[in-house]
Formats: C-alpha cells, sequence, structure tokens
C-alpha cells in the first residue's frame, strides 16, 4: 500500500485555526462517523477520516462528493512550485465533509507520481468561492 506525504498550505493553515474553534465545525473535528461510512470497527470524525483516506490512499467514499473543481491560475502556479521538479499531472479536488449537501469544504491537490497531497483550504462555500 503506498502512503502520500501531506503537506499543508499556508491559507490552509491559517483558516484551519479558525475553523477548528469555529461552533458549527464542530461535528467535523469532534463527532463520530456512522459505520456505514468508514466500513470499519474504528471510530473516525469526518475529518480525521479524510486524512487517513489521503494519506494511505485509500478511496473516498461517495459520500463525501469529492468532485473536481478549477483552480485559479495563480493558485495552479503555486502548486506546480510546491509540487517541484516532479510535477506531472495534478489533480485538484473539492469534497464535502457532511455529504453531497454539505457546506464544510476541504479543497486539496494531489500528484500521484511524487505521492503528495497538497492540502489547500478548508471552509464554507461562502468562504472560499
Amino acid at each position: 500500500m503506498m502512503t502520500n506525504i501531506i503537506k499543508y498550505s499556508s491559507k490552509f493553515k491559517r483558516h484551519y485555526k479558525r475553523v477548528l474553534k469555529g461552533p458549527r465545525w464542530q461535528k467535523i473535528f469532534y463527532d463520530n462517523l456512522p459505520l456505514e461510512i468508514t466500513r470499519t470497527e474504528q471510530k473516525f470524525t469526518p475529518f480525521d477520516f479524510i486524512i487517513t483516506c489521503l494519506e494511505r490512499d485509500i478511496p473516498i467514499p461517495k459520500y463525501f462528493y469529492v468532485h473536481p473543481i478549477t483552480l485559479p491560475k495563480k493558485m495552479v502556479q503555486r502548486l506546480k512550485s510546491a509540487f517541484g521538479h516532479t510535477y506531472t499531472k495534478i489533480a485538484c479536488l473539492d469534497l464535502h465533509f457532511d455529504g453531497h449537501n454539505g457546506d464544510h469544504l476541504l479543497i486539496y491537490a494531489t500528484n500521484a507520481d511524487a505521492n503528495l497531497v497538497y492540502l489547500l483550504e478548508i471552509g464554507t462555500h461562502s468562504e472560499l468561492f
């Protein structure tokens, strides 16, 4: 099994500190997911489960509604420099911690050739878009 390296953008770190304290985010960081979603006896919060999936290169369940997004050119350039010479193809994705209609998002990029996952931003639709 491949293990990915997780990197964090400075913007993600700032937003993470803010949302971690927010009452609307308590269920993402502190409530356990149902077993039907995790398919394991181990207890996971939505955030911990997603990070585990990304690290271990485990497919993320459909519940989280992972879908591609188009990033602004400026952000793509920053990603290319963050991934360095290993840059081949970067997939930028958005997922919903709380299901298809949820408003708690994580934007991240992956580079399978380099075994890298780059966490770009975390927040709600109105904060990120």
